[in-house]
């Protein structure tokens, strides 16, 4: 599966993706899709107006040298199908010729690949073909925001959100363990919710639910830091955004935390209301299960941490 910023891809799922692109994006110029039954000819549709498209999805990670190898062995086999195949395209096309072909892919490697377009156009154009416009043609090498505009809406249906760790539970013997190993933050931690709770609360419960609302912190923090290391090692750039973001807010937070406020605990839903909006703006691909569980690990750091100061 390739990682792009609008969700993961096979080659099933981009062909998929693509031709629904395609029928919204070129709908005007009658694109007709190509099915690969029974036989694959080099595009997978064609427009009225002269446009054929080929997509292509690499099976996994490959370095920029090895990718552009991959891109330009696709692009060299699919060309040279027009002209083994160029008999039953023309039967396809009919007085369509084909002015502009498309190679569609996730990912760019390297720069040279255009250059390997242009000479195949060239060598194209030499084999003299009933399907090709010659005076107009050209190979074109495009990467996933070449299926704009129809892409941003589609995706959001065709894709699932993202929900990493909804089967994540943290046992109570990683919370003991975690609560003796960090002793120090877990004192901050009471210190600070003590300050949430009224003073009507009576002493004799007190303690019961600064205990309780301390193991919520500890939850929250270990489910989160297991659903971050997963997040980051398969969405690596939707984290490094995630990290950017919470830091902005954790200097607002900062900033409010020496302003009063009506109550500490009201103070301390604004907060946690104000980080889960930003990252539900940021991320429209992620889940909402993902967005509270998130919100609730950020919130729980900075109950450890400095960020909450409830004066």
């Amino acid at each position: 599966m390739i990682n792009t910023e609008y969700g993961k891809f096979d080659g099933d799922k981009w062909e998929t993706l693509c031709q629904i692109c395609f029928k919204q994006n070129f709908r005007n110029e009658a694109y007709q899709e190509i099915k690969a039954t029974p036989g694959d000819f080099g595009i997978e549709g064609f427009t009225r107006t002269g446009k054929a498209f080929q997509c292509y999805c690499p099976d996994k990670y490959y370095s920029a040298k090895e990718l552009y190898e991959k891109h330009r062995d696709k692009i060299t086999k699919d060309l040279n199908k027009l002209k083994t195949y160029e008999s039953q395209l023309k039967k396809y096309l009919g007085d369509t010729n084909i002015n502009k072909w498309y190679f569609v892919t996730p990912l760019f490697g390297k720069n040279e690949i255009i250059q390997h377009c242009t000479s195949k156009k060239k060598e194209v154009i030499d084999w003299e073909l009933s399907i090709i416009d010659n005076d107009n043609f050209e190979v074109i090498f495009e990467e996933v925001n070449f299926l704009q505009p129809a892409l941003s809406v589609i995706t959001k249906n065709l894709i699932s959100k993202i929900n990493i760790g909804a089967e994540v539970e943290i046992e109570d013997k990683d919370k003991i363990k975690w609560k003796s190993e960090e002793n120090d933050l877990i004192k901050i931690a009471k210190g600070k919710h003590s300050k949430r709770l009224p003073d009507s609360v009576h002493s004799s419960s007190l303690e019961i639910k600064l205990d309780k609302l301390t193991d919520i912190s500890v939850s929250d923090y270990l489910e989160g830091e297991i659903i971050l290391r997963k997040w980051e090692n398969e969405y690596p750039e939707d984290f490094e955004k995630f990290i950017s973001i919470t830091s902005i807010v954790e200097k607002e937070v900062e900033e409010q935390c020496l302003i009063p406020s009506d109550t500490n605990n009201k103070l301390y839903k604004s907060f946690q209301n104000l980080l889960e909006s930003r990252i539900k703006e940021s991320f429209d691909n992620l889940d909402m299960m993902m967005v509270i569980k998130l919100t609730k690990r950020v919130m729980a750091d900075w109950i450890f941490r400095c960020p909450i100061s409830f004066e």
